[in-house]
């Protein structure tokens, strides 16, 4: 079984990195609906950290793993 999911890693107000990723995102997604959900994320103030808000896109990733189950 392949399992993907996206990172996406933004600073807050102190600098401070957080991350947030997502299961299963959709198999044609685009760097720029990447980067609009993030800008988007920033704006409207979605998701603050303990140390402020979050006020910069650092990056995303997808990341794809193989998993073979094991019967025991």
């Amino acid at each position: 079984m392949i399992k993907t999911k996206l990172e996406m890693e933004f600073k807050d107000i102190q600098g401070k990195k957080s991350g947030l990723s997502i299961e299963d995102p959709r198999k044609n997604l685009t760097e720029i609906e990447v980067k609009t959900a993030m800008e988007e994320i920033i704006t409207r103030n979605i998701f603050a950290t303990n140390a402020g808000d979050i006020v910069e896109a650092v990056g995303a990733k997808l990341v794809t793993t193989t998993v073979e189950e094991l019967e025991i």
